[in-house]
């Protein structure tokens, strides 16, 4: 058997003879290669990217979730929150909106726009627990807690938007539906592999 012990090394040269096989490793112009137009750069999102964008999807089940609750169910929610009767029947539009930006968010790649149009309907509804709270038949007591629950829902939608605009997209441009680094030995990989 013939072994070029010169160039042992990680590959092996299948057109050879079985008695005659070289081995070969990969030289710098092996490595040269994977540099040019052979080799694709794979696009991965960064494990930032990911967890804020499943923090969205997470407020974009929410978001349904409490929607359909406000369409399904306008009086019992309202009882619930401490509602007015007299604003009640404003449940359902609003939950229509809940529901709009949930699937807004969940059908979108990179959600940030999506997520801001959700604080912004937080805002509308701080200014509609702020209207029951001058009814007369509002639960005051009732009202408080849904107001303090929605200024949280409203701190977390806006934390998760920032955290959405200030990321860099750039290297998600491409495939923003690709996994992410976490994991991967490489960045590349040979198109014909």
């Amino acid at each position: 058997m013939n072994v070029d012990f010169q160039n042992v090394g990680t590959g092996v040269d299948e057109a050879q003879p079985l008695g005659h096989r070289s081995f070969h490793t990969q030289t710098n112009t092996d490595r040269s290669d994977q540099t040019s137009d052979s080799f694709v750069e794979l696009k991965y999102r960064s494990p930032e990217n990911l967890a804020t964008v499943t923090m969205a999807k997470g407020i974009g089940y929410f978001s349904i979730a409490l929607g359909l609750a406000e369409v399904l169910m306008p009086s019992q929610l309202g009882e619930l929150a401490g509602i007015s009767r007299s604003h009640r029947s404003f449940l359902p539009a609003l939950g229509l909106r809940e529901i709009a930006h949930g699937l807004g968010i969940l059908k979108s790649a990179k959600p940030t726009t999506a997520v801001w149009t959700r604080v912004g309907g937080d805002v509308l509804d701080l200014a509609y627990l702020g209207a029951s709270f001058i009814s007369d038949d509002s639960n005051k007591r009732r009202l408080v807690g849904s107001t303090i629950a929605v200024l949280g829902v409203a701190a977390l939608d806006a934390f998760c938007a920032t955290k959405l605009s200030s990321e860099n997209w750039q290297n998600a441009k491409g495939n923003p539906n690709a996994p992410t680094t976490v994991g991967q030995p490489s960045g590349r990989m040979a198109v014909n592999a």
